[in-house]
């Protein structure tokens, strides 16, 4: 054999070895829901505050308000105040979060994260690259750079006896993959659960669910939240169901396919809130009787078209187009990219 094919097989070998580190490096780590798993998220449930983003439904109109939220909002002032801005967010004195890892728990699907959901550790990725995020400099007071990156993957496999999750079986998924990644009493972390396609999940003893099989109690796509665990202490999280189902999915035509673009949508959604809002003390918006109550995205929520289906515009974040949620902007008092 020549020398230069000596050295051509030579980098061949090290690409390929290379390739294979960085295929186990982000390889999901593997955790199972134990009986202590359960026992600390019943423990934790009455200490567990959420807000949920309402699907595009016949049912989700017929949403009160106060249905939106677990948690009691107390403004700064008795009445809103006039002004020229009424959707502008007031800040109430809460915990934000200036920078946190992303921690993925992928919850049965053995297919992997692409096939089930589109890859969202890719979108967050390009969102921490992006101008996008930058939106949240003005609430959380920081302009750093790369603030919010990804960082443990968990999977989580469980045999269910039916296909709908209560409260409590999501936050024992929450705490296993907390422990899993040593995540402990954390502003710095926020666990997103993503869970598959057929699977439904309804707050315990109501009939708010994501529940596309059940069009009379489908109120909500997602939600973000908070729990404080007996043993580990503060956790942050969101819930991310399967996104591609009318009233949770955007519009066609999407540029990256509409699994893909209406979990990003979705997922982005609730990241902004749990970062200007993350226990629902910090920063909505009290300026208006209409806007009452609302989150940075809760504002921009987009119109829904006769198929269910939300008109998410489409822009670039991190140089490659998706179709999302607009957020709100303080700077420029309307829904920005």
């Amino acid at each position: 054999m020549s020398v230069r094919n000596t050295v051509f097989t030579s980098l061949c070998l090290l690409i390929f070895a290379a390739a294979a580190v960085q295929a186990q490096s982000t390889a999901p780590a593997q955790t199972t829901i134990s009986g202590s798993d359960q026992v600390a998220a019943s423990s934790a449930a009455p200490n567990s505050v959420y807000r949920i983003l309402p699907a595009g439904t016949q049912a989700a109109k017929k949403l009160t308000r106060n249905l939106l939220t677990n948690k009691k909002l107390t403004a700064n002032t008795a009445l809103p105040q006039p002004g020229f801005y009424p959707a502008d967010l007031s800040y109430h004195g809460g915990q934000v979060i200036p920078n946190a890892e992303h921690d993925l728990v992928y919850f049965d699907c053995p297919a992997g994260p692409t096939a089930c959901w589109g890859n969202p550790e890719t979108f967050l990725k390009d969102l921490n690259h992006s101008g996008f995020i930058h939106t949240t400099d003005q609430y959380v007071g920081t302009n750093a750079n790369l603030r919010y990156p990804v960082g443990g993957t968990v999977a989580v496999n469980r045999t269910l006896q039916t296909n709908v999750l209560g409260q409590n079986d999501i936050l024992s998924i929450v705490h296993a993959a907390a422990v899993k990644l040593s995540i402990q009493n954390s502003y710095s972390n926020i666990v997103h659960v993503f869970l598959p396609k057929g699977i439904d999940t309804c707050f315990d003893l109501t009939s708010i669910c994501y529940s596309p099989d059940n069009p009379s109690s489908f109120f909500f796509c997602a939600y973000h939240g908070a729990v404080w665990f007996n043993d580990i202490g503060h956790v942050l999280f969101t819930v991310e169901p399967y996104q591609n189902v009318a009233g949770c999915q955007v519009a066609t035509p999407t540029p990256n396919g509409d699994l893909v673009d209406s979990t990003a949508s979705v997922l982005s959604h609730e990241t902004f809130e749990t970062i200007t809002d993350p226990d629902l003390d910090a920063w909505w918006s009290q300026a208006s009787l209409i806007e009452w109550g609302a989150e940075i995205g809760d504002i921009c929520e987009p119109i829904v078209n006769s198929n269910s289906q939300f008109l998410d515009p489409v822009f670039f974040v991190n140089g490659k187009k998706y179709k999302l949620q607009l957020e709100y902007s303080n700077k420029f008092h309307a829904c920005t990219q």
